[in-house]
């Protein structure tokens, strides 16, 4: 499996291809997990990650070094079966990735509370990288910082970031509330102070420009091309929706892009997904005939 399956037509797929591997290879491994890991409960063989990975452009060498990168820095957990290596996410690297999923397949709320969600962190004797851990997961789901170790969301994001804190054994460093404001700036001022957003905004209608076109409905026309535009389609949303904070209507500007921009990659998505499948299919059936796929996949 090589690129010249996929670069059909060449320089039409040219600038969604770059959006793959412009990225780092790890970007790759996650975003592998969270479409078809699941649907192999969970587990992906490390021929299938070479071999997959390596038709969107990925170079063998620094694929298998992303993968023990990966397993060092404890996102990856592997076993052996016979001479072949199976991988999974570690729970903190799953809910990364479902994070990223989420970003893309759910939609937000319509209605806000006016609760917040407050976290206060206070450092203790966990690890510097336990630490950076938990900041990023804070990070992914939107919370911003409001002084040392206390950070702050509209939504209730309590539940995913409690979970990834204990998996780091940083659990008992936290205190976790829901309330209310009660003095101060609107919240509007305040979020517009604690969230920058108008360079989002320009992000999102950049996404917007390029993917709304019909002619990209047409680039896969087999489930190579599929399969390489789910990846594109996934990075370029992503790359922005990253640092969305997924904020309440109730406190965005008006006239807000964030959700015309999901919602075409979310159709997109679904429209790429059937011919990612199958083509992922067709190169498990080739490196790994002998493992089979999870009976609980849908």
């Amino acid at each position: 499996m090589n690129m010249s399956t996929i670069g059909r037509p060449a320089s039409s797929l040219a600038p969604y291809r770059a959006a793959v591997l412009d990225a780092p290879v790890s970007y790759s491994v996650y975003s592998a997990f969270s479409y078809f890991g699941a649907r192999r409960g969970g587990e992906l063989p490390g021929p299938w990650l070479v071999s997959a990975l390596g038709a969107l452009g990925h170079e063998t060498g620094a694929i298998r070094q992303t993968l023990y990168r990966m397993e060092r820095s404890r996102e990856l957990l592997s076993r052996s079966v016979g001479r072949m290596k199976l991988y999974r996410l570690t729970p903190f690297a799953r809910a990364e990735a479902e994070a990223g999923l989420e970003k893309i397949m759910q939609e937000a709320p319509a209605e806000w509370d006016g609760q917040w969600t407050l976290v206060q962190f206070q450092a203790g004797s966990e690890g510097r990288l336990e630490r950076e851990r938990f900041r990023e997961i804070a990070r992914v789901e939107g919370f911003a910082s409001t002084g040392a170790g206390l950070l702050i969301h509209p939504r209730d994001r309590s539940a995913r970031l409690l979970s990834a804190a204990a998996e780091l054994g940083v659990r008992d460093v936290l205190e976790v509330f829901r309330c209310r404001r009660v003095h101060g700036e609107g919240d509007r001022e305040f979020v517009a102070r604690h969230w920058s957003l108008d360079d989002l905004a320009d992000r999102y209608r950049a996404f917007v420009a390029k993917y709304r076109r019909d002619a990209v409905s047409r680039l896969a026309r087999s489930a190579d091309q599929a399969f390489l535009m789910r990846f594109a389609v996934v990075f370029e949303y992503l790359e922005t929706a990253w640092d969305d904070p997924d904020l309440p209507l109730a406190l965005l500007p008006r006239s807000w892009p964030g959700p015309a921009a999901r919602a075409l990659a979310r159709r997109l998505y679904r429209s790429f997904l059937p011919g990612a499948i199958r083509f992922a299919d067709a190169v498990m059936a080739r490196v790994s005939p002998s493992i089979q796929e999870s009976p609980d996949d849908s």
